[in-house]
């Protein structure tokens, strides 16, 4: 029998706290800013995710940034200056069912937008716990299709091939058409009885679906079908205890040159063939949060908070900090010549990413950070948990 919601929500939280307590107060490196990352603009998006888990994250895509909140607001501001360019209030939609206002009216988070959010087709996409996708003109805010799929949406659909593909809580993944959100197919997943609260976000790559699994498995689906081409398991759950025996892939899995590079919770980092499945080699590093690459360095945040650089055409460690061990941190974003990283506190930490060490830090909301920094060659766009949307620069 699966777990409840709650329940999942309980083990997370005995996760973060196992991860970030100790019987002395955790005390924060000392950092001599070297660099002055300026603040260009900030914008308020409804009211954050406040203290729920969440997939949101900002999207920075041509001259503009979105970003959305949980009670339902998605909001499109151009990115130079922050003008805000539409609003669209997802609890105001009229072509709303019965049975989805009904839902609505009874939900204390209302539309509960969890899963975001991605672009393509000239739309962009997300996704909600009502067990909804969305897509809204990328260019107006006004809706394009929203359709009902069957299970929670907590992170960013994947969009490519005239597909956004949907993961659900249940495991499943859901292929839909980009044109009008019909549902093409379903690809079923077994979940073990005992998963963290969350899932991976999949990923489109040449004509596949590259998906992973809480049973510590990571697999490819042929994308105009959702057959299953293969499906290799990348950690076995050891241990004597239900959380000790967590596998779950949670991280999305980064795809380069035909290799994929993906990571579990109590398990390994893996390179393999995006084709086969075949092992290209594999490390001892584990971890729920998403991974970054830059040229041959993949750059990932482990499980307890130590960050690494490694190799990924051979798995080489090319340095490793442990500076915020044990502090509950984002997952890595590089912006130029830096790699940044948020804590729970709210506090920004700047590294210099071919050395790891700390070049920088800022204080920021106190309600903390939860997903890890966008960025594109000019900006580093940064969201609280209070929904506060902050855009940085360095020279």
């Amino acid at each position: 029998m699966r777990f409840s919601v709650k329940q999942a929500a309980v083990v997370l939280m005995t996760l973060t706290l196992a991860a970030c307590s100790s019987k002395e107060k955790l005390v924060l490196p000392e950092v001599q800013n070297q660099i002055s990352p300026k603040k260009v603009w900030s914008a308020q998006v409804g009211k954050g995710v406040a203290h729920y888990e969440s997939g949101l994250r900002p999207l920075i895509h041509a001259d503009r940034v979105y970003m959305a909140s949980r009670e339902g607001m998605v909001m499109a501001f151009e990115l130079s200056s922050g003008k805000r360019l539409w609003t669209y209030d997802l609890r105001k939609d009229d072509t709303l069912s019965t049975i989805q206002k009904l839902r609505q009216r009874f939900s204390s988070d209302n539309a509960r937008i969890a899963g975001g959010i991605s672009q393509g087709f000239g739309n962009i996409y997300f996704g909600t716990e009502n067990g909804e996708v969305v897509a809204l003109n990328a260019e107006t805010g006004q809706l394009s299709w929203r359709v009902q799929v069957p299970g929670e949406v907590l992170v960013s659909p994947a969009v490519g091939d005239g597909f956004v593909v949907a993961k659900l809580g249940t495991g499943a993944l859901v292929g839909l058409s980009s044109d009008n959100g019909e549902q093409r197919w379903i690809f079923e997943n077994e979940q073990p009885p005992l998963t963290l609260r969350g899932t991976g976000e999949p990923v489109i790559e040449s004509g596949g679906v590259v998906y992973g699994t809480a049973s510590g498995r990571v697999g490819v689906l042929v994308v105009d079908r959702g057959f299953q081409a293969w499906e290799e398991n990348i950690a076995t759950p050891k241990g004597s205890t239900d959380l000790s025996r967590l596998v779950d892939v949670d991280a999305k899995p980064i795809v380069v040159a035909g290799t994929i590079y993906t990571i579990a919770f109590n398990g390994e980092l893996h390179a393999l063939e995006l084709r086969s499945g075949q092992q290209l080699w594999k490390r001892d590093y584990a971890s729920f949060r998403n991974m970054t690459v830059q040229g041959t360095v993949l750059y990932l945040v482990d499980s307890v908070g130590r960050i690494y650089a490694i190799d990924r055409r051979n798995g080489t460690e090319l340095w490793s900090q442990t500076g915020l061990h044990r502090h509950f941190l984002t997952g890595p974003a590089v912006y130029k010549d830096y790699l940044v990283v948020g804590d729970n506190k709210g506090n920004l930490h700047w590294l210099d990413r071919n050395s790891g060490d700390f070049v920088a830090r800022q204080s920021f909301d106190s309600s903390g950070f939860f997903r890890e920094p966008v960025s594109n060659n000019e900006v580093l766009v940064i969201s609280t948990r209070d929904g506060e949307l902050t855009v940085l620069q360095t020279p």
